[in-house]
């Protein structure tokens, strides 16, 4: 399937790229949330008409990456006290909605699909680094440091 990008997406390409994607990506991911549009001729023309607007709503939500970035460097650590079972492994897990959850609590607007935790949801306890993937050309980390509750 052969989209038009009308954002930078992440490992994929950037405003105004022609793309090939599979069509389950283009049509349940890229379609539905305005990322692209189908490489037509009109589509082409239409988005050259548009492409300083484009550019611009693009640098602004880029602006916005880099000042929430900044906010969440300050940070320390996330922590999370949770209970521990007696072979020493975390009864459920931590996986990235909880963590957004808790950035969002602490005062830091982050979602779900931002957090990148390619090994998978936490576990055990201990220290952990999580990636935040807040804009195509904008990412961080921070540190998550989940500990068993005494109460």
């Amino acid at each position: 399937m052969k989209l038009i990008l009308l954002e930078n997406v992440y490992n994929l390409g950037d405003l105004g790229d022609t793309v090939t994607v599979k069509a389950g990506y283009g049509r349940n991911y890229l379609l539905p949330r305005g990322k692209a549009v189908p490489a037509t001729a009109e589509n082409l023309e239409k988005f050259e008409a548009r492409r300083e607007e484009l550019q611009r709503q693009a640098q602004e939500k880029q602006a916005a990456a880099e000042a929430r970035r900044e906010a969440l460097d300050g940070l320390e650590e996330v922590l999370f006290e949770v209970q521990v079972s007696p072979e020493g492994r975390l009864y459920g897990s931590i996986n990235p909605n909880e963590v957004a959850t808790r950035l969002t609590e602490m005062g830091f607007a982050v979602e779900k699909a931002e957090v990148d935790m390619p090994e998978g949801p936490i576990r055990e306890p201990g220290e952990y680094t999580v990636g935040l993937i807040l804009h195509a050309d904008v990412q961080t980390e921070v540190k998550v440091r989940v500990v068993e509750d005494e109460g």
